[in-house]
């Protein structure tokens, strides 16, 4: 049996009406989410105001991870885990190095151990005990981004509050990440760098390639953290430099699990706007409380320590040399499991069978008109 055009053109504009023709630029969508406070040239806060779940604002210029998860004042953003990115695929905080993070280190890896020993979950197949393992957070803005502009699914079909509140269905977002990056079962799925095309071009990382002393375009493959040659040197994780603090671009980076929280929000404002916010905090005042216990991740000594926590020139130190890094005590701060996010995931056999034929013209159907689609050749 073959689905005709005609058929298939009527259920993509009904499954569409509800989606935007055109999505806003990626910054567009933070800065709504995550309002920004006012700085001089220099990065400077001009004003602290009072900050409560709709009224905060956010570091403009984001240079360090080194205050994540903490009181926005202190210049950091949410991290993956206060976002609840589903496919972060974290570590715990049992009190072994880079807990917290998608590095996985042995409960006794000393504290200088190097993050090829502390490896991410990547699994061969998707519904095993792990679930896909992690998937970057890039992978999942541009799957999520691109699904929406090709209007693979319904706004409907994308949220539910009653099961995922103000997020995204993870079955939904799983099978848009398949489409566009499918899983050869047997094998771990190789996710192509931000920076690239494949990748998305990601347009906030500015990469350090070209080295410390060149923080101006063009940008050069590398990793997003601007260290010094001598720190580089040692082979110790890059993740504790800053990220790019000179030049145009000085306070630029974003986090793409950040953009993809914003997108996030404000699709689910757009599905929902009696019960989701597009600001994040509003969607998740929690974050303000001074019960919770934070994912901030433990750093090394810094060389610019000394310096007011809530200052650029605080924010903008390097890694002490010599290495002296404390990876603190176990807390039960609620980080994404890779476990827990397979138990939110059901597969019906159409994991990774959209991207091929007529079906993919008009994917995911189904959620309209049940499994009839599938038999279109």
């Amino acid at each position: 049996m073959k689905l005709s055009t005609a058929f298939v053109a009527m259920a993509n504009a009904v499954m569409a009406s509800d989606l935007p023709d055109v999505l806003p630029e990626l910054n567009s969508f933070m800065d709504i989410a995550w309002p920004k406070w006012e700085v001089d040239d220099d990065c400077n806060r001009l004003e602290t105001k009072p900050c409560s779940a709709d009224s905060c604002e956010w570091n403009p210029c984001y240079v360090t991870a080194m205050y994540d998860g903490l009181h926005p004042d202190y210049g950091g953003h949410p991290t993956e885990n206060d976002v609840k990115y589903y496919f972060y695929a974290a570590a715990p905080f049992d009190g072994q190095p880079y807990g917290g993070t998608a590095q996985h280190c042995e409960l006794d890896a000393p504290d200088d151990v190097k993050k090829v020993d502390c490896p991410k979950i990547e699994t061969l197949t998707d519904d095993g005990p792990n679930g896909p393992g992690h998937i970057p957070p890039h992978i999942a803005l541009y799957s999520f981004k691109w699904a929406v502009e090709a209007k693979l699914y319904a706004l409907g079909d994308m949220f539910e509050y009653d099961d995922w509140e103000c997020k995204v269905n993870p079955n939904i977002l799983l099978k848009m990440i398949r489409h566009y990056f499918p899983r050869t079962e047997g094998e771990k799925v190789a996710y192509p760098a931000p920076y690239t095309e494949a990748g998305g071009s990601y347009p906030y990382e500015f990469p350090a390639g070209r080295g410390l002393g060149n923080q101006t375009p063009p940008y050069e493959p590398g990793s997003a953290h601007w260290c010094t040659d001598d720190f580089l040197a040692t082979g110790l994780p890059t993740a504790f430099c800053p990220y790019i603090f000179e030049g145009p671009d000085k306070g630029q980076y974003r986090h793409p699990h950040i953009a993809f929280a914003a997108l996030q929000n404000y699709l689910a404002n757009l599905a929902m706007p009696d019960k989701c916010s597009e600001i994040w905090l509003e969607n998740n005042p929690d974050f303000l409380s001074s019960d919770r216990i934070t994912t901030k991740k433990a750093f090394p000594k810094m060389s610019n320590d000394d310096a007011d926590n809530k200052t650029f020139l605080n924010w903008i130190g390097q890694p002490d040399l010599p290495w002296s890094y404390d990876p603190g005590s176990a807390k039960n701060a609620e980080v994404m499991l890779a476990t827990v996010t397979r138990g939110y995931l059901t597969f019906d056999g159409s994991v990774g069978l959209v991207a091929s034929g007529a079906v993919a013209a008009a994917p995911l159907g189904a959620a309209l008109i049940g499994c009839v689609i599938f038999l279109a050749d």
